[in-house]
């Protein structure tokens, strides 16, 4: 099935230490971004801006092999290889943390930690892992480090997501009621916070592929990490949609916006988030057309334009997001190889551009393309050949993780 990829200027970001809270406050431009204080951050490219000295950034593949594939990444945005480190085979998802990346090991249904050098970019396997999510096979379907970096979430097949609070810096202490319900088939995940809720301060949404309706999943994240249900959940986008990966982010008004990949549809369902209660409404005009083809990937997104991965006919096209969420198509796409894995974005506000990275499984390489940060316009920007065909994505620049 063909499938579409979304992704934007400035990508999942997880903050990795508590004190780059401080230096993004100082600067004052976080407000700018979308996503500061949710579950994606854009605070990284301000922290990392002011603190260039914090460590080079690298790059991170997984693959078909049993192999992670590591490259450091030039001003430019070219990449050089650096050694492999021995990881799961086709992991489906990655998460950052304060100390390096965990991935998911689908077929054992266990994590596995990796801490990275933050100056050469190696990855050595951290104690205690891999890590055992339980009894399930074929899971878990996507991991995510929750707020704070105490807690780790993943979504299993058999309709539950599991949380662990993390210790030895590997998740290893259940949080209280988990495993937790979540629909038929639970699938990608995303974070939110609620600036004027009085009790709950932060929200996990999660897609569920196996309902009828295309539901999203919606909880509140009690202090202890543990998860309620929104009261309206699960949040319907179409029949029979196929609702997969999520992503969130605030823009400069304040309003927070849920971006939804319907993967039988060629569509993105977009939701306004309810700042006091996390409860989610449609914005207007979704679901909104992407690509050629069934099927939507989402990656990461700017307060004003989001990219998409046509994978049926392998380009990148943009589109704008109003001050309301509503999408509209904006310049001409760029041919992307044979690209339909993940991707990555790392915003160079420093630079002229920044640079967009996606993943060619086919062709065994990745795919460059350069933004514009004046315009936003995407150009080629070079193929680079892998030793082993890539699936997802993540730049790691410590203290930050872009995705």
């Amino acid at each position: 099935m063909a499938e579409t990829v979304v992704c934007s200027r400035e990508a999942n970001m997880a903050k990795r230490l508590p004190g780059f809270f401080i230096c993004c406050l100082i600067l004052g431009l976080c407000v700018t971004f979308w996503g500061c204080g949710s579950g994606s951050h854009f605070c990284g490219d301000c922290c990392a801006a002011a603190c260039p000295a914090l460590g080079s950034p690298f790059l991170y593949a997984t693959t078909t092999s049993n192999q992670i594939l590591g490259f450091s990444i030039a001003s430019s945005g070219a990449l050089t290889p650096i050694a492999s480190t021995p990881g799961p085979a086709n992991s489906p998802s990655i998460a950052g943390a304060g100390w390096g990346l965990l991935f998911a090991d689908n077929p054992s249904n266990q994590v596995v930690g990796e801490s990275q050098d933050i100056q050469s970019g190696l990855l050595t396997a951290v104690p205690g892992s891999p890590f055992s999510l339980g009894s399930v096979s074929g899971g878990p379907n996507s991991i995510m480090i929750g707020p704070n970096n105490g807690n780790f979430y993943a979504t299993e097949p058999d309709g539950t997501i599991v949380g662990y609070a993390i210790s030895g810096n590997v998740p290893s202490v259940p949080l209280t009621g988990s495993p937790y319900a979540a629909g038929i088939a639970p699938s990608q995940m995303a974070f939110a916070q609620l600036p004027s809720s009085s009790s709950a301060t932060y929200t996990l949404y999660a897609s569920d592929s196996g309902d009828p309706n295309g539901g999203i999943l919606a909880f509140t994240i009690a202090l202890d990490g543990s998860l309620s249900p929104i009261a309206g959940s699960p949040f319907p986008t179409a029949p029979n949609a196929g609702p997969s990966y999520l992503l969130n982010g605030e823009n400069n008004a304040g309003s927070q916006f849920l971006f939804v990949s319907l993967s039988n549809a060629g569509q993105i369902a977009g939701f306004s988030i309810d700042n006091t209660t996390g409860g989610l409404t449609p914005v207007p005009g979704s679901p909104f057309t992407a690509g050629k083809g069934p099927g939507t990937l989402l990656g990461s997104r700017t307060a004003d334009q989001l990219f998409v991965i046509n994978t049926g006919d392998h380009t990148v096209e943009a589109f704008s997001v109003a001050t309301n969420g509503t999408l509209q198509p904006l310049g001409s796409p760029v041919a992307v190889g044979t690209a339909s894995g993940g991707m990555a974005y790392r915003p160079q506000s420093a630079e002229s551009s920044s640079q967009l990275y996606t993943a060619d499984t086919a062709a065994g390489s990745i795919e460059i393309v350069n933004v514009d940060n004046s315009t936003g316009a995407m150009s080629a920007g070079g193929t680079v050949s892998t030793s082993s065909p890539p699936l997802q994505l993540v730049i790691d620049q410590f203290p930050f993780v872009f995705q």
